[in-house]
């Protein structure tokens, strides 16, 4: 199957994010002590895909027991972007993937889909002088599902690139071609999944096209 738009999560596939993230879960709630900080980190680490609001939401109700105000939501975000921005915007976009958006983004369609916030995402789209090659960005608050359904909606063979379970499901529950970004953060996430797996962009050319790819073969790893 030959595909005529791809539809990229953002972090963990255009950039290695996932570790600054991590840590800044960790850190911001750090203040209520190790423990705290530690279940926050662990529910985030299984939610990864999903928005940050919807993470804050969780923890501040049943590990922080406290009351969940639109204000403690936004500070919480607010820390986030203090803590990760400037750190995002020093991570480097893979020499390989970059020449594959500028030779094919005249060929095919590119989305981003991601639960970082709307804006958020388009601010560092555009510090990262790559904003250009997507037709589309979609952020938070929507979800992935609701991104895929709206870039499907043109009828045309899509192909999403994700890195966790939340863009696997979506895809899946969508009838959504996947493929999925490994890195040391989900290498052992989805040792009993058998789909296509790849390490980097480097032969990404010669797969996207490939004529058999499906979320229910094996493939091997590139």
């Amino acid at each position: 199957m030959q595909f005529d738009q791809i539809i990229f999560d953002f972090d963990g596939v255009i950039v290695d994010s996932h570790r600054v993230k991590n840590k800044a879960f960790y850190q911001l709630f750090l203040s209520h002590g190790k423990k705290i900080a530690k279940r926050a980190l662990n529910y985030h680490l299984k939610n990864v895909g999903k928005s940050r609001f919807i993470k804050f939401r969780f923890i501040i109700k049943n590990i922080l027991n406290e009351r969940v105000t639109k204000k403690k939501l936004n500070s919480f975000s607010s820390k986030l972007n203090l803590m990760t921005l400037e750190k995002i915007y020093k991570l480097k976009v893979s020499s390989c993937l970059l020449n594959f958006l500028r030779k094919e983004n005249k060929n095919l369609e590119f989305y981003i889909s991601t639960g970082t916030p709307q804006k958020v995402i388009e601010r560092i789209l555009k510090k990262k002088k790559i904003y250009k090659y997507f037709k589309k960005v979609y952020g938070s608050p929507m979800n992935k599902i609701q991104h895929i359904k709206l870039i499907r909606r043109n009828k045309k063979k899509t192909l999403f690139i994700g890195d966790s379970y939340e863009d696997f499901n979506s895809c899946n529950k969508t009838n959504t071609n996947f493929i999925l970004k490994v890195h040391k953060e989900n290498k052992n996430d989805f040792l009993k999944k058998k789909i296509l797996k790849i390490k980097n962009f480097k032969n990404f050319a010669s797969i996207y096209n490939c004529k058999t790819i499906s979320n229910r073969k094996s493939y091997p790893i590139f």
